[in-house]
Parts: structure tokens; sequence; C-alpha cells
């Protein structure tokens, strides 16, 4: 049985190897039972963290699981599949909590369909709109062993490091305040909160 700690659970560095490598898919045949918990503990440590979503690997598990939500809203993904995108594609700032401070235009469908497990195992197919299509998408990424500065050219991202390094130098707060974020997400998609619980679905809340 799996038991997780969310104080336990640090953000482990962007280059580290179990960032870089596709996690190994979640055994619910012999760890069924630790689900939950380990949906549980993911995402309180999102919360607490500041983010709209959380991988598994970003603190060091070697397993396909991420969550995402806001408020108290939480949809848990286990072995997750990408099965379907929309042609449409919006670009759109996001950052990342393996990389404070680093927000970076990124252009992704709109639309998406996937498939994945569920805390209790079931196997789930879903579509995804808008921002969660994102959330999901980034999260997403890392499940396969990489991340958003994979999807901008060098220089971009050596420009997007500059400013961080410059506000740092000058002693400026970095663009970390998360609160912020979510208050900037609800303005742009003003029924997220009601989307995100409906999406849930099935999925437990917290």
């Amino acid at each position: 049985m799996i038991i997780l700690r969310k104080d336990k659970l640090n953000l482990v560095e962007p280059d580290n190897e179990v960032m870089r490598a596709p996690p190994a898919l979640y055994d619910f045949t012999n760890e069924g039972e630790s689900a939950p918990g380990i949906s549980t503990v993911l995402f309180e440590r999102m919360k607490q963290l500041g983010g709209v979503g959380l991988s598994a690997n970003q603190v060091g598990l070697d397993l396909r699981v991420f969550v995402m939500g806001l408020g108290e809203t939480k949809i848990a993904v286990f072995n997750p599949e990408i099965i379907e995108y929309s042609d449409i594609e919006e670009l759109f700032n996001e950052g990342c909590l393996s990389y404070p401070g680093i927000v970076l235009g990124i252009k992704r469908p709109i639309k998406i369909k996937a498939t994945y497990q569920n805390e209790t195992g079931q196997i789930i197919e879903q579509e995804f709109n808008g921002l969660t299509a994102r959330i999901f998408q980034h999260e997403y990424d890392h499940m396969n062993g990489t991340d958003y500065t994979d999807r901008v050219s060098k220089f971009k991202l050596d420009y997007a490091k500059k400013k961080v390094e410059k506000c740092v130098i000058e002693g400026k707060v970095v663009d970390t305040d998360w609160d912020r974020m979510h208050t900037y997400y609800s303005k742009i998609y003003p029924n997220i909160i009601a989307q995100l619980e409906k999406e849930a679905g099935i999925t437990a809340k917290t």
C-alpha cells in the first residue's frame, strides 16, 4: 500500500530523471486501495503550492497520475491518454509550479477527448474544453516526460528566464502569485468553477 504525506512531497528539479521520462502506469490491481489517498494528498499539496494542476512526477513520484482543479473541486486522473484533439488552437499564457515565475505563451487545442481512470479505477472517456482542456494537456505533457518549456523556442525560453533573473537581481517580486492568476483565469473564463464542477462529474470532491 502506498502512503503519502503532503508535507513530504517537495517539487523536484525540472531536469530530474523522474521528470524527463514517462512515469509508470498506475497499478490498480495491486495498489487500487491507495489511489484515493494518493489523489487527495496530491490535491492538497497542489492547493498548498498554489497551482491548478499537479503531476505525481513533479513531486518525485514515478506514477502516471495527476490532479487538477480550483477551489474544492478536484479531478483525479490516473493513466490518462488523449485520444482526440480539436483542430482549433488558442494561444494562452501558462505557468508551472516546476518553473517559478516562468510564463510562456503556449498554443494548444481548445478541446480534447481523453480516457483515464478515476481514483476507484473506473475507466472514463471525457471531453474537456477551454481552460480545463489546457490544464489537462499541460499535465499530460508531464506524463510524457516533457513540459511546456519544450513547446517554445530557445529564444523565447531564455527571454522568459532573463526576465525572472532581472526581477531577482532588482529585488522585485517574481510573478508567482497564483491567487492573482486564479482571478485572471476567472475573468477570462467566468464560468470556470461551474465548468470544473460539471466536468468533475462522477469524480470525488474534497
